[in-house]
């Protein structure tokens, strides 16, 4: 049956409803018969229930029954029941494997619910990416298996990215299973353990002394055939220390941290026959389990409310991801200062200390725009309670205005929504019945809790002056939403959302309280749609080594591409050598880092127990750093410029090259490049020693070398020179980018001229995006919009008439040096040309 929105066939398990969202999205739920009526998810965007649902035809004949929208055709086989997904003209995207659809009843704390299962085809040559962000180290996904839950260092955002030209959500906000394995492997305990070790960590309450044992545990590992195996390692708790499985006593899974999510998953050959088992283990019991790797993608949860997904169609990856925003909510602009750099440590103790090292930076003229306060700032009796300690911050309004009006800083503030019940903040928020029962963490699935903690917020900091939010532990930490009642129910129905109803309460009490100022919110935790409360994600309290640091490439680069574009890291790994600021191989590692860093989205350095100011490492430390925030700082035009297209067009300013290049077989051997806004490619040096690196150009067009604009032809690798001071960066054919003077932060008022530099060996565009960088009034047109078209055959760069209303400080009339980048012209890159720009259109001739 066909209604206005929607399409209801009946099936053999209950009604099944294929509903467009989107001309490029269409939802499909498998309603059990009896079913509750549907409730709204936090992931898709409150305004889509109020849109108008798109045009779309429906057909039936004694086939099947087709579903179309002008970008995305549903088909329904009446014979096997299963749904298969093609563009209007037919090609096959995506298909439900026959059979494969399971909706079983079960109960979870008394309440009547389902566990549901459906497959999907997976052809040889599909590439999957996203799914959020893991540690695992797995830069490419088909086959690999992996549990969605919320930990330190682990993002489940369960929507994944398909080079054949789709995205998938899985509309479940409980724990589910991406390409579960079943076949368990008996694993016996070794009787003699290894010896006992202490470590010191943070915990939710400050930083402890644990200690531990290496237990080791064999088996047997018996498979049919020769082919790929996923297996599937899980130890049960957060913090075990090692993720250690050896085949044959070959490692295949290897990672150390005082952190580590509780399970990973791995595909790996194997010939047919027996093969033994190794697992290490500091805590837990550590089980392992199996299964032949097969052509298709299994998602898997134990608890909801029904089978429900949504599929979104390119043909692009980067339409999918335009359409994911359209349906999960658009990104909005950061303020301006937010693209800047971020000095971060844990953490300054007093209120001298913080102003102290605020006054050495801007001493010695290095770049920064926000310094941020990390916990136990409060008093020791009232943890995470929202309040400066007297003794130690005896003034922190003086202290926040200092920062803002004398040296241009604005403070980002760690808060912890686990108050302590025993402080003056928890007792009122325990009378208000605000806390998820049993339970430490307060219940923000509640709007009068959510209400309630931004009171709080606004009473206890946001009047100080505080500019934004360090969310921490949102997920909230380790799972703790499992086996309690929220609110909204079960926790286990509703354990992945937590972050996002954190990200809520804080965007909309502010924007409340605030309408002038946009909102920054840096949290560790996140769920689709949370991009819609200016939300920034960082990776958690992660290693400081070379492997640490190749895994948050890959992980920020999946997160990217589950359709949140806010990610960071903790510049030179959370958890650091004790040796760090005199060790120069460390300094190697922190160098090549910070290299990363500058092309995050956002640039953020940080360490456990530690002094992370630049200037603490070394001369040569600091002067490699020096560059990169130099560097940083005169991109911003462009950098601004892209995270507009982000807010308006749905692009992605940090992600992999299968985004922009699905079709290139080679890219997946490559996967710590990646592309950052519209034209740059960034090769991270993430080995020790390297003098040169092989680099991959991607796809068929030409490439230019940043610096020099050197030529080479795309689907080629070439060897680059890496000396520490460099990391390698190449520009698309056809990229323009403006480059504006070095600043000391972002609010820095300069009238110097704009260097454009052209990169010519195809036509290119580039609009050049500026704002007064703080509130909303860009959204009624305050804004100054410049086109730029490069001409390739003509050799023309035309600029053409400047578009919004204008804003405060804008400048009427602006000098832009045009830099020609093609050495192997007669035109070489010392000479250029200037221009005059006062807002109308331009052509200028090389």
């Amino acid at each position: 049956m066909s209604t206005d929105s929607e399409l209801r066939l009946a099936v053999p398990e209950g009604t099944l409803i294929v509903r467009p969202l989107h001309a490029r999205a269409v939802r499909v739920r498998l309603e059990p018969l009896g079913a509750p009526p549907e409730t709204p998810t936090p992931a898709l965007d409150p305004a889509l229930a109020a849109a108008c649902p798109p045009a779309f035809s429906t057909q039936e004949s004694a086939e099947g029954v087709t579903l179309q929208t002008n970008r995305l055709r549903v088909l329904f086989d009446r014979a096997t029941g299963a749904l298969s997904f093609t563009t209007p003209e037919g090609q096959e995207l995506l298909r439900e494997i026959p059979g494969s659809r399971h909706l079983r009843p079960v109960t979870v704390q008394g309440v009547a619910c389902h566990a549901v299962e459906q497959a999907f085809d997976s052809p040889p040559g599909e590439r999957l990416h996203g799914l959020g962000q893991f540690q695992d180290g797995h830069a490419e996904l088909r086959s690999v298996p992996r549990r969605l839950i919320q930990v330190n260092t682990q993002i489940a955002i369960p929507f994944y990215l398909s080079s054949r030209g789709y995205g998938l959500l899985w509309l479940q906000a409980g724990l589910t299973d991406f390409n579960p394995a079943d076949t368990v492997v008996p694993l016996v305990k070794d009787a003699v353990e290894g010896p006992l070790f202490s470590f010191t960590v943070t915990g939710s309450t400050g930083a402890f002394t644990d200690t531990g044992r290496t237990s080791t545990y064999e088996g047997v590992l018996e498979v049919p055939a020769d082919g790929d195996y996923a297996l599937y390692l899980d130890y049960g708790v957060m913090n075990n220390r090692r993720q250690d499985l050896r085949i044959d006593g070959r490692p295949v899974i290897w990672q150390e941290n005082f952190w580590l999510p509780p399970s990973v998953g791995v595909v790996v050959p194997l010939t047919a026959g027996r093969h033994r088992v190794q697992v290490s283990a500091t805590q837990g019991e550590p089980r392992l389990a199996w299964r032949r790797v097969e052509e298709r993608t299994t998602l898997r949860t134990p608890h909801a409310f029904a089978l429900d997904y949504i599929v979104f169609a390119g043909p692009l990856p980067r339409d999918v991801i335009a359409a994911y925003r359209a349906v999960t909510g658009a990104a909005p602009l950061l303020p301006r200062w937010a693209y800047g750099f971020w000095q971060c440590r844990e953490r300054y103790k007093t209120q001298d200390e913080l102003l102290a090292n605020a006054r050495e930076h801007r001493e010695r003229s290095l770049p920064v725009d926000v310094i941020v306060q990390d916990w136990q700032y409060w008093p020791a009796d009232q943890w995470a309670g929202m309040q400066f300690d007297p003794a130690r911050y005896p003034d922190p309004v003086r202290m926040i205005a200092t920062l803002r009006d004398e040296l241009n800083l604005r403070l980002v503030i760690s808060v912890w929504e686990n108050v302590s019940k025993d402080s003056d903040l928890g007792r009122a928020y325990a009378a208000g019945g605000h806390y998820v029962p049993d339970s430490p963490w307060l219940d923000l699935t509640r709007p009068a809790t959510r209400a309630a903690h931004w009171a709080a917020m606004r009473e206890r900091l946001h009047t100080l002056g505080v500019a934004g939010w360090w969310l921490d532990a949102t997920e909230p930490e380790n799972d703790a939403l499992a086996g309690k009642l929220t609110h909204l129910g079960p926790g286990e129905l509703h354990r992945l959302t937590y972050p996002l109803y954190v990200s809520q309460a804080v965007a909309e009490g502010q924007l409340a309280a605030a309408p002038d100022r946009r909102v920054c919110i840096l949290t560790r935790c996140a769920f689709p749609g949370q991009q819609r409360y200016n939300s920034i994600t960082w990776s958690g309290d992660i290693g400081g080594d070379w492997d640490a640091f190749r895994r948050q490439i890959v992980a920020g680069l999946n997160y990217c591409a589950s359709g949140l574009p806010y990610w960071t890291t903790d510049i030179g790994g959370f958890f650091r050598p004790a040796n760090q600021h005199t060790d120069p191989a460390y300094h190697e590692l922190l160098t090549r880092w910070f290299q990363f860093g500058a092309f995050c989205p956002v640039f953020r350095i940080h360490g456990f127990g530690t002094d992370t100011e630049v200037w603490r490492f070394g001369e040569r430390f600091e002067a490699c750093a020096r560059a990169m925030l130099e560097l940083r700082y005169r991109l911003l035009p462009f950098i601004y410029s892209a995270a507009r297209e982000v807010a308006v067009d749905g692009a992605t300013l940090m992600r992999p090259l299968m985004l922009d290049f699905p079709a290139d077989p080679r890219i997946h051997a490559f996967p710590y490049h990646y592309l950052f806004g519209p034209s740059l490619l960034v090769s991270p040096v993430t080995e020790p020693g390297l003098a040169a690196q092989t680099l991959y150009l991607p796809g068929e067009g030409l490439w230019r070398e940043f610096s020099t604009g050197q030529p080479r032809t795309g689907g080629q690798t070439v060897e680059a020179e890496t000396p520490l001071e460099r990391i390698p960066l190449w520009v698309k054919a056809g990229g323009i980018i403006p480059l504006g003077p070095v600043l000391q932060h972002t609010a820095e008022h300069s009238d110097e001229p704009l260097e454009i530099r052209i990169y010519p060996g195809t036509s290119g565009v580039f609009t050049l995006y500026e704002d007064e960088g703080e509130g909303h009034a860009h959204g009624q047109g305050a804004f100054s919009s410049i086109d730029f078209h490069w001409d390739d055959a003509a050799r023309t760069l035309t600029i053409g008439t400047r578009s919004g209303s204008g804003f405060p400080g804008m400048l009427a009339t602006r000098t832009f040096h045009l830099r020609l980048m093609e050495p192997e012209s007669a035109t070489p890159l010392t000479n250029g040309k200037s221009a005059t720009y006062r807002g109308s259109r331009e052509i200028i001739a090389f």
